[in-house]
């Protein structure tokens, strides 16, 4: 492990070294990512009150179709993308104002939004970023439960954004390696309890990204 170790170090080396110029890219791309999703603590609320949800740290996947803007154009240097991600997280704890208990279940969001990221490009291979999207995401709970006990279930499509930033590194004109973080939110998603009462609960999530960008 130690030696494969070693040579990726010295492939790499090289790279991060020599910093020679390299075209930018204009026109259609595709991506694909992955990374780590932290969805913070969950205020919440039924009919009967307040609690919060807390969930453990999840893997995320996402999808991206994008144009990298022409240099010098009116609009600045940047690019727009419509961008697929899927994050699901499991539930861990469950705090009402008797105490915490255990939790079980998953809350999955699937969302689809359009993103606008500024690009500041240089002669190098280093160019960071910085952005907003917006658009929707269906939320779903699945198999909530509150110290085993069944608690509730369901889905919502609700508006979504997010905020991101980051930095490519130009591999070649046409692939991007990218390493980024955003900050996705949506409207509270309403679900139903078994009694049959609804309740809604605040979704915001920290991901740190690591996708390739390959351009046409």
């Amino acid at each position: 492990m130690k030696q494969i170790c070693r040579i990726i170090i010295a492939m790499c080396l090289p790279l991060l070294l020599c910093d020679p110029a390299i075209a930018q890219h204009s026109g259609p791309y595709v991506g694909a990512f992955v990374g780590g999703n932290v969805l913070m603590n969950a205020k919440s609320s039924d009919n009967l009150g307040d609690f919060s949800f807390k969930f453990d740290p999840a893997l995320l996947g996402s999808a991206v179709i994008g144009w990298d803007l022409e240099p010098g154009n009116p609009v600045g240097n940047g690019r727009i993308e419509l961008e697929y991600t899927r994050r699901n997280n499991r539930l861990d704890k469950v705090k009402f104002v008797e105490g915490s208990f255990t939790g079980g279940g998953d809350v999955t969001a699937d969302s689809l939004l359009v993103n606008f990221f500024g690009v500041l490009h240089d002669s190098g291979r280093w160019s960071p970023y910085a952005g907003a999207g917006f658009g929707a995401a269906r939320i779903e709970a699945s198999g909530l439960k509150v110290a085993g006990q069944p608690m509730g279930s369901g889905s919502n499509i609700v508006f979504g954004y997010q905020l991101g930033a980051g930095v490519d590194y130009a591999l070649t004109d046409n692939l991007n390696l990218d390493l980024g973080y955003r900050f996705f939110s949506s409207i509270r998603p309403r679900f139903t309890e078994v009694n049959g009462h609804a309740f809604t609960m605040d979704y915001l999530s920290h991901n740190a990204v690591l996708g390739l960008r390959v351009g046409f």
